[in-house]
């Protein structure tokens, strides 16, 4: 038996799928092709491209040199691309993709692959989200790595971010360090900060029931695992001694926590990628920039520019005696001016040369380099195909562990040396070394097959004639017999006396890479261009890398010949304000003692002018020291005289060791006083035969200039309330210094003052009767009562208008009412009166004159104006100088640190 059952209707046919159409039916024209949809989320590269080229073919195949690199080195490529496409069609510009873009390409990863740890937009965005959802201590438990678990997995672990890649067909471009702001910087240090800090809170609270010595015990391990963290991130984490304190460890961790110091790694990593990527696309050589690229020149110029700004609205101010000197023209005074730099390396080299004329040593120049790995670019334009992706940086490293050895070497076999070294680099930015040393005759030999050995020893067989990269070339080159070449690697030669001193050799070497003196109309042999205006070129390369371009071998340290001719000038100064003091007879005797022991005849006193008495005086001035050890001041004296041989032989020579120095460094320890708590060491003098000499007697202050503000104040007779019947009677010009500040630095006062929080009579922090002046918040609320009755605020006063007035600007509110903000001041009982809101009233002139005039119609406009508006001027063009924003204590930073900011493994 068969049942049948009623078919049921459908409900919603719609989303029945449709039956496939007959191709035999289907009415499609000739030549139809359907349009192409343009893809989501796609990049500004990739929508300049697919402009030009809307196949999804070649969008897939250009996808594969452009998706992975950062988009300002891409940028070059695309609008080249687009070039070629236009003028001479899409194979041309297909080839110009694979012949040019590829080799850069792979360069480019090779380098990116080098800083896959570091953090980039998507990590951090990771890391943003799920620092969010952890808040409680199981999920960031401390013994789980947050970066390898997989279930509290932050979105650090790179070989998953690449897995996660593959799945995904289209995901928002990830940037690099290399790609973002400084504003995005900032935003990025801020999560890294607040995530180090949580879980170094976390893994202390673990250890919050313990005792104070058993936390002291268990710091140097909380700073290894938070480290630990760090070095996840691709940064290598502080670290002021190898075996680590209770002391050392909470100052280090307090710089992991500290969202300063993240956005200042940060900011130098950032720089270093620049740099390294310019280098890997070939903007670094002698064809393009060479040295350094152009944004790194011009960042560095940029960057020496606003410091020189700063410098010059700064002060030093003597605590003491009030008095001020500028301290742009005292740092024009110090090495720090390349002038003065420059003079004192020439007089140390001039004395180590003495040094060794004295001794009878053999002067050697060596010259020192990497092997062809290490170099990115051929002299003639084209890249170096076996480049292993190396930085300057890291070449510098492969030189320093080369003279390591040999140093070690040297000193195994009891060989004595001292000199010189000068880094400088070649025209793709790698380094190489010129070495100056002096060594006992009849080391020579030893000293040469030592030096040879240890610098060729890495891809040795580069040297051989028969060598070749190239498989075919290098079989037809083995029938090749010839000597193996060491010169490409290193060099040696002997100073030979007759041809030149080794000064004079090495003259140039510091000249062109400091600031070319003296070497006008010379030519750079790999780059052909101008020395002089390639040492721009070289100063940035030196700070970008924080490579050290002079160092001196032996002798005696510096910076105590520095203190001996501080305290040196101290004296002289002292004296000659006696001398000007004395009257004319008084300078006779002076003189007439300072040139008794003078052999020779000598100018009479009775024939000398006043000035001329004084320069004689002054000439002659011996400077000497309250001791009975006569060579600790024959040194101070040939230190006060420039003679770097007298200065290092009086300190024991070129051989001496620091703990048999006759003259040592004093130091003052200043507990705490760094921002992390750090002991603070500081120099204060010298030790001299066990007798401490302060050189620093003054104790300076840097603060800001003042600005001077005049007001005028015109006055006039008024016979009339008429204006034109009035007469200049006079004027009152007053000036009043004002300290410059910051914009916006009077805002957080305003703040506190228009909170309504002022401390309590009697308190710890005021210890005067509270003021009967109203606060400012009450002022201002009274003034503004009417319209607030009206729900808002006068026409004329906005939230700019408010912002100004927390800037100091005075605002009017009406037509006869205007008000500022008085500054806090502090009175005499050693508290601080707060910030008051000053009400100025003036009188609304009486201007019904004016109805007695006539206005007169404007002129009709002539000429393009009638049917033009006016148009803006293009001020892209135009380079905008901001005043540095910075604190002075932010400029700290520029000193140059040979720590390296990323972490290596």
């Amino acid at each position: 038996m068969t049942y049948y059952q009623p078919v049921k209707p459908l409900n919603r046919f719609w989303l029945c799928p449709l039956p496939a159409i007959d191709e035999g039916l289907a009415c499609v024209p000739s030549g139809y092709q359907p349009p192409h949809v343009e893809p989501e989320n796609q990049t500004l590269i990739e929508r300049m491209l697919y402009s030009v080229n809307k196949t999804p073919e070649d969008a897939e195949w250009l996808s594969e040199y452009f998706a992975d690199l950062p988009s300002y080195l891409t940028k070059y490529f695309a609008k080249r691309y687009i070039e070629t496409h236009k003028e001479q069609g899409a194979q041309a510009a297909n080839s110009y993709i694979r012949e040019k873009m590829r080799p850069a390409s792979e360069r480019v990863k090779l380098v990116m692959d080098s800083y896959k740890h570091l953090p980039d937009s998507k990590k951090v965005a990771s890391l943003r989200k799920r620092l969010d959802e952890l808040d409680d201590e199981e999920q960031f438990n401390s013994n789980v790595s947050i970066f390898t678990s997989n279930k509290y997995q932050l979105g650090f672990d790179f070989d998953l971010s690449e897995k996660q890649k593959t799945k995904q067909k289209k995901q928002v471009k990830v940037r690099i360090l290399a790609e973002l702001e400084l504003d995005e910087l900032r935003d990025m240090a801020f999560t890294i900060s607040n995530i180090v800090n949580k879980r170094a809170q976390l893994i202390g609270v673990q250890h919050g029931k313990e005792t104070e010595e058993q936390l002291d015990e268990a710091l140097p391990s909380i700073y290894e695992d938070v480290a630990t963290l760090v070095r996840e991130l691709g940064i290598t984490p502080p670290r002021k001694y190898k075996e680590q304190t209770a002391e050392s460890a909470i100052t280090d961790i307090s710089r992991m926590v500290c969202e300063k110091w993240w956005f200042g790694r940060l900011k130098s990593i950032r720089k270093i990628m620049r740099e390294h990527l310019a280098i890997a696309m070939g903007q670094v050589s002698a064809k393009a920039s060479p040295y350094a690229s152009w944004d790194c020149i011009r960042e560095h110029q940029e960057t020496q520019k606003k410091n020189w700004e700063a410098l010059q609205q700064r002060l030093l101010k003597d605590e003491e005696t009030g008095e001020e000197a500028e301290l742009s023209d005292t740092v024009l005074k110090s090495v720090s001016n390349p002038a003065i730099r420059r003079h004192e390396l020439m007089t140390r080299c001039r004395g180590c040369e003495d040094v060794g004329n004295m001794l009878e040593l053999q002067g050697l120049f060596l010259t020192l380099t990497t092997p062809s790995v290490f170099h990115n670019h051929y002299k003639k334009g084209s890249f170096i195909p076996h480049w292993n992706g190396a930085s300057p940086r890291g070449a510098q490293e492969y030189l320093n562990n080369v003279w390591q050895r040999i140093r070690a070497k040297l000193g195994r076999d009891e060989i004595r040396w001292f000199g010189i070294r000068v880094a400088e680099p070649h025209h793709d930015g790698t380094p190489h070394w010129h070495l100056l040393i002096w060594v006992q005759p009849e080391h020579v030999e030893k000293v040469r097959d030592v030096f040879i050995s240890y610098a060729i020893k890495e891809d040795k067989e580069e040297l051989y004639p028969f060598f070749d990269r190239n498989e075919k070339r290098a079989a037809k080159k083995q029938s090749i017999q010839g000597p193996f070449n060491y010169r490409p690697r290193c060099d040696f030669g002997l100073i030979d006396p007759e041809k030149g001193t080794a000064t004079g050799y090495i003259a140039k070497y510091i000249s062109k890479n400091i600031d070319g003196f003296a070497m006008d109309g010379e030519v750079s042999d790999e780059t052909g261009k101008s020395v002089q205006a390639m040492a721009k070129n070289v100063n940035a390369w030196k700070s970008r890398w924080g490579i050290r371009q002079f160092q001196f071998f032996g002798g005696a340290p510096v910076t105590t010949y520095r203190e001996l001719r501080r305290f040196a000038n101290q004296n002289k100064k002292a004296f000659m304000e006696y001398v000007f003091e004395q009257e004319r007879s008084n300078l006779i005797t002076i003189y007439l003692e300072a040139y008794r022991d003078l052999v020779g005849p000598f100018k009479p006193a009775d024939v000398m002018e006043n000035a001329e008495l004084l320069k004689a005086i002054a000439d002659n001035y011996q400077p000497c020291m309250e001791t009975d050890n006569t060579a600790v001041t024959d040194t101070m004296k040939a230190a006060d005289n420039g003679h770097w041989k007298g200065y290092i032989m009086g300190q024991g020579g070129p051989f001496v060791k620091r703990e048999d120095l006759l003259i040592t460094n004093s130091y003052e320890v200043l507990p705490f006083a760094s921002p992390h708590g750090e002991d603070v060491r500081k120099i204060e003098g010298f030790v001299a035969s066990g007798d401490l000499v302060k050189t620093r007697l003054r104790t300076w202050t840097i603060t800001k200039k003042t600005k001077k503000n005049t007001e005028t104040v015109y006055e006039f007779d008024k016979p009339s309330e008429n204006p034109i019947t009035w007469r200049l009677k006079g004027k009152k010009v007053t000036s009043k210094e004002t300290i410059e500040a910051e914009a916006g630095a009077l805002a957080p006062a305003l703040d506190l003052a228009l909170s309504g929080i002022s401390d309590s009579s009697r308190s710890s922090v005021n210890n005067c009767t509270p003021s009967q002046k109203v606060q400012v918040s009450d002022q201002l609320k009274r003034l503004l009562e009417p319209y607030s009755v009206g729900g808002g605020l006068p026409p004329n006063i906005d939230d700019s208008a408010l912002i100004a007035l927390q800037q100091g600007s005075s605002i009017r509110i009406d037509d006869e009412t205007s008000i500022r903000i008085r500054p806090a001041e502090h009175l005499p009982c050693g508290t601080v009166r707060p910030a008051q809101l000053v009400e100025e009233y003036q009188p609304k002139p009486d201007l019904s004159w004016l109805d007695d005039f006539e206005a007169k119609q404007p002129e009709p406009l002539t000429g393009e104006d009638e049917n033009h508006e006016y148009q803006q001027p293009n001020l892209s063009d135009i380079t905008v100088s901001k005043r540095p924003s910075k604190s002075w204590a932010d400029y700290l930073e520029i000193i140059e640190s040979d720590e390296w900011p990323i972490f290596e493994e």
